[in-house]
C-alpha cells in the first residue's frame, strides 16, 4: 500500500496510527483500566487485511489487552473509498482474514457495526462471522442506557456501544458509551 501524501487512508489504504493510542493506553494501564482496542480497516483484500492485523498486534505487543480487538470498516458506501466497489461478501471475507489473524497473533478478536448494516445480513454477512466472533453493535436509541435497557438488535452480540455523547471526567470531548456482556461478573460499563 503505497502512501500517497495528504490523501486519506480510505483512499490511498494506508494504515495510519491514531495520534493518540500510544498515550491513552500507557495512562489506562497506569489506572488499571482493562485495555481492549478496535482497528478502522481500509482493506480491500484478505492479504491487506492480514497486513493490517499484523500491524495491530505489533502495535499492541507492549500493553497487557485484556478486552478484544475490533475489526471495524465504515464508510465503504462512499464512492470516493477504495471500499466502494467491494460485495458484502467481499467485505465479510476480509473481516474474517483480519480476525483470523488477530486471533493467531494472540487476541480475541470482535467484529464491530452498526445495527442497520448487520440485521438481517443487510451490509455483512453477520451469519458467516458470529458462529466464532464476538459481535459488538452500534445502536444509539434516542433514550440511551440505562433507560433503555438493551440494544434492539436481533442478532447475537456481545458488546452494545449506545451512546457517542458519553462523558468521562478528564477527558474533554464527548466518548462513546458502551455494555459488554462479557467477561465480568457483571456486566461492565467502558
Amino acid at each position: 500500500k503505497e502512501p500517497y501524501v495528504g490523501q486519506s487512508p480510505i483512499i490511498t489504504g494506508e494504515i495510519a496510527e491514531d495520534s493518540s493510542a500510544k498515550y491513552n493506553m500507557q495512562e489506562a494501564s497506569k489506572q488499571g483500566i482493562k485495555l481492549g482496542a478496535y482497528f478502522f480497516s481500509t482493506a480491500v483484500t484478505a492479504e491487506e487485511a492480514i497486513e493490517e492485523a499484523n500491524w495491530v498486534a505489533d502495535f499492541l505487543a507492549p500493553y497487557q489487552i485484556t478486552y478484544p480487538v475490533a475489526y471495524n470498516c465504515e464508510g465503504f458506501n462512499d464512492p470516493e473509498n477504495r471500499q466502494y466497489a467491494l460485495s458484502k461478501q467481499d467485505r465479510t471475507d476480509i473481516a474474517l482474514a483480519f480476525l483470523k489473524q488477530i486471533e493467531k497473533r494472540g487476541y480475541e478478536a470482535m467484529f464491530y457495526a452498526s445495527k442497520n448494516e448487520m440485521e438481517n445480513d443487510t451490509k455483512w454477512e453477520v451469519s458467516r462471522i458470529d458462529p466464532d466472533y464476538k459481535i459488538w453493535v452500534a445502536q444509539y436509541p434516542e433514550d440511551p442506557s440505562p433507560e433503555t435497557e438493551k440494544s434492539s438488535y436481533p442478532g447475537t452480540h456481545h458488546m452494545w456501544q449506545y451512546s457517542m455523547e458519553g462523558r468521562v471526567p478528564g477527558i474533554r470531548q464527548n466518548v462513546d458509551r458502551n455494555i459488554a456482556y462479557f467477561g465480568y461478573d457483571g456486566i461492565e460499563f467502558l
